[in-house]
């Protein structure tokens, strides 16, 4: 007779957990704030054995390294400006950081994320790649 076998699945209280972490560091965007929401992430993430989960704009992944994650944006646009208030991703006083960066030889997918609370992502040319 075979059983079926039931996975956890983050209760609500933990994907609030991890929403409220990234937010935490959208708003505050300080380099201690982001380490504490990579390793909030993670170990929700390994409470429950898995290595990715879902959100609506985003997934959040376990990285190889022990402790940290990486956040990974569903929506991506092409202009330069966050799609939610319009601010511009480049300048130096921006309101939008980068959460992650997956390297591929000549584009780079940047996950960035805007003080106004969007994660949106980018495809950006990999430096010195040929086009």
């Amino acid at each position: 007779m075979q059983t079926a076998n039931i996975l956890e699945f983050p209760t609500t209280d933990d994907q609030h957990v991890i929403r409220a972490a990234v937010d935490a560091f959208l708003f505050t965007q300080t380099g201690k704030t982001r380490e504490i929401m990579l390793k909030t992430i993670r170990s929700v993430l390994d409470r429950y054995h898995i290595t990715k989960f879902s959100f609506a704009d985003y997934y959040v992944y376990a990285t190889r390294e022990p402790k940290w994650s990486l956040i990974k944006a569903k929506n991506i646009i092409n202009g330069d400006n966050c799609p939610g208030c319009g601010d511009h991703i480049y300048t130096y006083k921006s309101n939008v950081r980068i959460l992650s960066i997956e390297e591929n030889l000549r584009y780079h997918y940047v996950t960035y994320g805007c003080r106004c609370g969007h994660v949106f992502g980018k495809w950006e040319p990999a430096v010195g790649a040929e086009h």
